[in-house]
């Protein structure tokens, strides 16, 4: 695999085709490495907001600012000049040289879809396609097939602005809503994402509404065949069976979807508009991501709702809230007054640590652009982590504040989840600043983990919540011994072959990232391989290595965020860390080495898995390799200084990192969190001075002072 890893490598920048660098290491390193240590260390805690969290910018591709965008056109709210031309410094500044939009920086290729929204948004800002920009992005565009390949979300974006008639899209009928649970297909066998998405656009579907423009706003010169006269853009495939199928049950039901009463559309209609009222009342929108946030008001809009309608003016703010300006000065704040008049950022807080470098080429120097939803549960939990394995003094941050901070959005309703685990009482915590029905397992066991390193589990009044926290995380366990991120046993593998479904991420099903993260909480209160819970979470993942020994990643770049996160579960349960699988993975993490000293993993390791490990060094991705690699007893390997050299060497005033590491989506969607380049190199750095003076870890010191289980907590 390496040999062939190694030839592809050549078209990735930094890979481990590169020229490799010296080998040793200055004798000065550890000294450097107090030093760095200490410098970033304090960065990160001076970051700390008043009341106790942490929240850093979260950055997706371009195709969320384009849809921000679109939204206001399609609301009819208009644009002020200056964000107008923030918007559009962004989104140029994003171009590729061939004229076209990647899914993620630095390494990205084109993408047909985010291309042209990219380019629909800028002409609905008035940009004029004869530009050179706009010409390049047409051609690009054209050469890859046409507007007509774009995928199935990108559709459903034109059709409601008429440049695509509505049959181009699958069919998506309201009576799902009136669907039994024992149907192949029901809401509830898909993802919380999905249906927060799906269900406001079974409205859109069924109101099929159009937003007029002038015809110099339009993009028909972006297709190869004149849009009116495009049918069905879902063709069969070779050898797969059932989508197939399911293209033929579409087809059908694009023809026959009329002959159903109009009763029960209306009654359907009535349900599907409930159902998304009551999922937005929170602060932080249905779902509190925007792709379901902006479907919930074109869906109110569409059906006639007041302007000062309660939840449309809730969903509204919540959205203008994801909204960041951003300058190119290091220590910028962004300013977030929301330009439409729907408040200010909650998220304002976030700074952008170390803007990217080409930042400098916007043309006014200034970006607008809309994240895809906030991360202050995320980023505070792992700050704190980083934080107090540093062992920076108690008086530059406040961890109380952080602990307070991080119980007061403990949640304790439920949720969608419950639907299949009746009676189990919710103490999880969601990952957004408030999604009151969406808890998640990956962010409750990194919250629990920060907790207990800052000591949580000595204070008596936190005892309840922990207990809580704790039985909900082992209660949502799948039944094949993995975790899935906010269901139980969401595993209907056969509706990722819907044509509405070409994304491939329907789904939330086990995944090695956050079962081994979730035996490591679990490992953190002494509970051993002989824990149900961890014996049955161990099994899943020796049956889920890949052949080379690394896991898959499915919430962060890849298999080296996979691998991390399974080695650090296994160390901290206890399990022997010379069996022949475990040190499989510790050799392929030290194959993956760069010349450099660093590890990186493209993103393009997800549409091609001999990439694997394979790409240009970041600093997030270093940290989880040596973390790994400490884990698994590894701390006094030559590599292990090496990449430590590698975090020093690259440390000025922080770290930079361009390349997106986080997933939101496999081979759809990735996010760039601007906090990764900042508290996990931090983290791992702090751990490798405990290990280094012959001490433990603090979470170590929690795990033995814990040992055989915590006796409050009544797991046996």
């Amino acid at each position: 695999m390496h040999s062939k890893t190694k030839t592809k490598l050549n078209v990735i920048e930094g890979g481990r085709g590169a020229k490799q660098a010296e080998a040793g290491v200055s004798a000065n390193t550890f000294l450097h490495v107090e030093s760095v240590l200490e410098k970033a260390a304090h960065q990160l805690a001076a970051l700390q907001n008043d009341d106790g969290h942490w929240v850093f910018e979260l950055e997706a591709d371009v195709t969320i600012p384009s849809e921000y965008i679109m939204l206001q056109r399609f609301l009819g709210r208009s644009v002020d000049e200056k964000t107008a031309s923030r918007l559009s410094s962004y989104l140029l500044d994003r171009q590729l040289p061939d004229g076209s939009w990647p899914l993620y920086a630095v390494d990205g290729n084109a993408n047909i879809s985010a291309s042209v929204k990219a380019y629909f948004a800028l002409k609905l800002l008035g940009h004029d396609k004869n530009a050179p920009y706009m010409v390049k992005a047409r051609q690009i565009i054209l050469s890859l097939g046409g507007a007509a390949r774009c995928n199935v979300f990108t559709r459903i974006t034109l059709a409601l602005f008429g440049q695509v008639p509505w049959h181009t899209p699958p069919a998506m009928p309201i009576e799902i809503m009136l669907l039994p649970r024992w149907f192949f297909f029901h809401l509830s066998k898909i993802s919380y994402w999905s249906r927060t998405v799906i269900v406001p656009l079974l409205i859109l579907y069924a109101k099929q509404p159009v937003c007029a423009l002038r015809h110099d706003e339009g993009i028909t010169e972006l297709f190869t065949t004149p849009p009116d006269m495009l049918g069905n853009l879902d063709h069969f495939r070779h050898r797969a069976w059932r989508k197939n199928v399911f293209i033929i049950l579409d087809r059908v039901l694009k023809r026959t979807m009329h002959y159903i009463p109009k009763r029960i559309s209306a009654h359907a209609l009535r349900q599907a508009e409930q159902w998304t009222r009551e999922r937005m009342q929170g602060e932080g929108g249905i779902g509190a991501i925007y792709p379901a946030m902006a479907n919930a008001v074109m869906a109110l809009k569409t059906l006639g709702c007041r302007e000062d309608d309660p939840d449309y003016v809730r969903g509204l703010a919540a959205l203008d809230d994801l909204l960041i300006h951003r300058t190119p000065a290091p220590d910028a704040v962004p300013s977030l007054q929301s330009p439409f008049g729907g408040g200010i950022d909650r998220s304002s807080a976030a700074p952008d640590l170390l803007p990217s470098r080409h930042a400098a080429t916007a043309r006014d120097d200034h970006f607008s652009l809309c994240q895809p939803c906030n991360s202050p549960v995320w980023d505070t939990c792992l700050s704190l982590s980083a934080l107090v394995e540093a062992g920076i003094p108690g008086n530059l941050f406040s961890a109380d504040e952080a602990m307070k901070w991080l119980f007061d959005r403990q949640i304790s309703t439920p949720g969608d989840w419950s639907g299949k685990c009746p009676g189990l009482a919710c103490g999880g915590w969601a990952f957004q600043y408030e999604n009151t029905l969406y808890p998640d397992v990956d962010d409750t066991s990194k919250v629990l983990m920060g907790l207990f390193r800052a000591g949580a589990l000595e204070r008596e009044e936190y005892r309840e919540k922990i207990a809580k926290a704790v039985r909900w995380v082992i209660g949502m366990q799948n039944s094949d011994g993995g975790w899935g991120a906010f269901d139980v046993d969401n595993d209907y593998l056969y509706l990722n072959d819907i044509p509405f479904a070409d994304h491939g991420a329907l789904l939330d099903p086990s995944t090695s990232d956050l079962t081994g993260r979730c035996i490591e909480m679990l490992g953190m209160l002494g509970y051993g391989p002989d824990f149900p819970p961890i014996a049955r979470g161990l099994a899943y993942l020796e049956e889920e290595q890949e052949a080379f020994g690394g896991w898959f990643g499915r919430w962060g770049v890849n298999y080296l965020y996979g691998t991390w996160s399974v080695l650090s579960g296994l160390h901290e349960v206890g399990e022997d860390m010379q069996k022949p699988y475990v040190r499989k993975a510790v050799e392929w993490l030290v194959g993956c080495q760069n010349g450099d000293g660093g590890w990186g993993e493209t993103c393009a390791s997800y549409d091609d898995p001999s990439l694997a490990g394979s790409g240009a060094s970041t600093p997030s991705q270093t940290a989880w390799a040596l973390l790994a690699l400490m884990a698994a007893g590894e701390t006094d390997r030559p590599e292990v200084q090496r990449g430590m050299q590698y975090l020093v060497d690259r440390y000025h005033n922080g770290w930079e990192e361009r390349h997106f590491t986080g997933t939101g989506f496999p081979r759809v969607f990735y996010l760039r969190y601007h906090g990764y380049r900042l508290f996990f190199p931090v983290w791992a750095l702090g751990a490798y001075l405990r290990r280094r003076r012959g001490a433990t870890t603090v979470q170590d010191a929690v795990r033995r002072k814990y040992m055989g289980g915590v006796s409050w907590l009544k797991l046996q």
